[in-house]
């Protein structure tokens, strides 16, 4: 990231700095580390006022078992050598707590090109870090515990876990790039419903309910399933993803 208001002309760049010293947290240090100055974005992120971290090592937000290592050592190289160093950093606060900070470490040159201070410009991005392990944590469980396959929105498998390939008897490399027609019976996929039904998912419409399909070798299985759509960050769905339960069992002995 590069910031150009960092340099000979920095009068005619004010208002840009201002502008991210007021919406993000930022810090300054010399080129050993010592904290000169911090704003109030940044100390309400580490729970510390200026008094008491100014003048300070900026090892004060490193984890003791960091602060020897050579990564670290290497880190403050790069910043001697006018490097900018941007990363998701995890940091200690103030009483040990833990907290995430998307930075960067920006090296300031004088007019010789020496760089004489480093600025980091950083957002607390903690809560989403917090979230994005909690949802990875959840899905982990389901890929754990259920039959997961995924398909293209025309119906061709991009993938599937192993708990769905033990349910049709298949290996992966026997169905991926196929059509979900693999697993439904030839009357059923080239019917009308049939064709309403990838229609449906492909506006992004979710669809569930117990599912007759045909596993390696014509064997009858049933599953529990849904069938979900999975949107973009413009809200244009580009896959489905079906979460099953093999309950082939249950349903035979009815």
């Amino acid at each position: 990231m590069k910031f150009p208001f960092f340099g000979n002309d920095v009068s005619n760049n004010a208002g840009e700095a201002a502008a991210i010293r007021r919406s993000q947290a930022v810090i300054e240090f010399t080129m050993d580390g010592t904290i000169l100055d911090a704003n109030e974005n940044f100390l309400a992120a580490v729970g510390y006022t200026r008094g008491e971290v100014v003048g300070r090592h900026h090892h004060i937000f490193i984890d003791e078992n960091e602060r020897a290592t050579k990564a670290y050592a290497d880190f403050w190289a790069r910043l001697n050598r006018g490097e900018a160093v941007e990363a998701q950093f995890l940091r200690i606060a103030k009483g040990g707590r833990r907290i995430w900070l998307q930075a960067t470490y920006t090296p300031v040159l004088n007019s010789f090109g020496k760089p004489v201070k480093v600025i980091k410009f950083a957002t607390d991005i903690s809560a989403l870090k917090a979230q994005t392990a909690n949802l990875e944590g959840q899905m982990a469980a389901i890929l754990k515990s259920q039959a997961v396959i995924e398909f293209d929105l025309t119906g061709m498998i991009l993938d599937a876990n192993d708990n769905f390939l033990g349910a049709v008897g298949y290996a992966l490399a026997d169905i991926k790039g196929k059509h979900h027609r693999l697993f439904v019976d030839p009357a059923e996929h080239s019917g009308e419903a049939y064709r309403r039904f990838w229609e449906k998912l492909g506006r992004g419409e979710y669809d569930e309910g117990q599912y007759r399909r045909l596993g390696k070798g014509g064997r009858e299985i049933w599953l529990q399933a849904s069938y979900n759509p999975i949107f973009d960050a413009l809200g244009k769905p580009f896959k489905v993803v079906k979460y099953a339960t093999d309950i082939t069992a249950n349903k035979l002995a009815q």
